[in-house]
């Protein structure tokens, strides 16, 4: 498990509002299925010139990657995100070592990843990623460290996209969906998640469409497909107070409908003690990891002070 804690900076110059959304990199891991966890341990540390972002992890074999955003410490926000470092694991989290990528940030200004990486049926890797202009689409490659970027989805719609995930489609294992957290006009109004699709492993999208089955609420959800080809999605359900409760909803292949929503979590405690900004009690941004045939390990942040783990099982067993 890896996370960001926050930062530590006093070199900040914006001053104009709370500072969030940039930190340290911090990873524990199990041997006994999340029973107990390892002292946590320092992935990617703050330092003066750096600070980090986002953090997403990919398990492809028995190696383990970390690709990170960096950014400056000076920045309230956490942006721009000045370049993407990864590090590497074999040996299931206990230790890690340095991966060189490279991608392609200077055509790409602000470029963030907030998904992982899925793999096509002819081996390419495609990952989802936004930059500048909350403008959404994928980068792919052969190797998983020279990355190249596809187009941009057109967004016809008047909310914003961001944080996107992928799945391979239900329908086509050539095709890619991608679920995009999407932000309404007026910042308060429930909504969708906003989706697109590819057929040429990412290079290209269809136009943004807002998928009224999938909420969103202005809020990074978690859209995986279980090794089924069941879709499960977990979101927040509120947009206004936000991020309080995750409900989830689950959708078999083969054309079916999907499922009604379900709770997921909406725990009381544990709280921060001293608390600070605006994130008390929040439930969000999940993230999870299969273990069995729809059976997942499922972890977020609560009350911006802790990490949670819990299970959720969408199976027929």
């Amino acid at each position: 498990m890896v996370w960001r804690e926050g930062t530590t900076a006093t070199v900040i110059t914006d001053t104009s509002g709370p500072v969030v959304d940039h930190g340290y990199i911090r990873y524990a891991y199990t041997t006994d299925g999340g029973v107990s966890w390892s002292r946590p341990q320092t992935l990617a540390q703050e330092t003066s010139e750096h600070s980090w972002h986002y953090v997403e992890l990919y398990k492809t074999g028995d190696r383990i990657l970390a690709y990170m955003d960096r950014t400056s410490p000076v920045n309230r926000r956490g942006l721009p995100i000045d370049a993407i470092v990864a590090r590497e694991s074999t040996d299931g989290g206990h230790t890690w070592h340095d991966f060189t990528v490279n991608l392609p940030l200077a055509d790409h200004g602000n470029l963030a990843l907030a998904g992982r990486p899925v793999q096509m049926a002819d081996g390419r890797y495609v990952m989802p990623a936004w930059w500048t202009g909350r403008q959404v689409g994928a980068l792919y490659s052969d190797n998983l460290r020279d990355w190249t970027a596809g187009t941009a989805a057109l967004n016809p719609t008047d909310h914003q996209p961001g944080e996107p995930q992928l799945v391979i489609s239900q329908d086509n294992p050539n095709k890619l969906l991608m679920v995009a957290r999407s932000s309404s006009p007026d910042g308060t109004s429930p909504t969708f998640a906003l989706t697109a699709t590819s057929t040429n492993g990412g290079e290209s999208w269809s136009n943004l469409a807002l998928d009224t089955n999938v909420p969103n609420n202005d809020s990074k959800g978690y859209f995986t497909k279980d090794s089924t080809g069941r879709y499960p999605t977990i979101y927040n359900t509120d947009s206004n107070p936000i991020r309080q409760v995750l409900n989830y909803r689950t959708k078999n292949p083969g054309g079916a409908a999907w499922s009604s929503s379900k709770l997921f979590a909406n725990p009381t405690g544990p709280t921060d003690p001293t608390p600070a900004g605006n994130g008390a009690g929040w439930d969000t941004y999940p993230m999870g990891d299969e273990y069995a045939p729809g059976k997942y390990f499922i972890v977020w942040e609560h009350d911006t002070s802790a990490i949670l783990v819990s299970k959720l099982d969408i199976s027929d067993t």
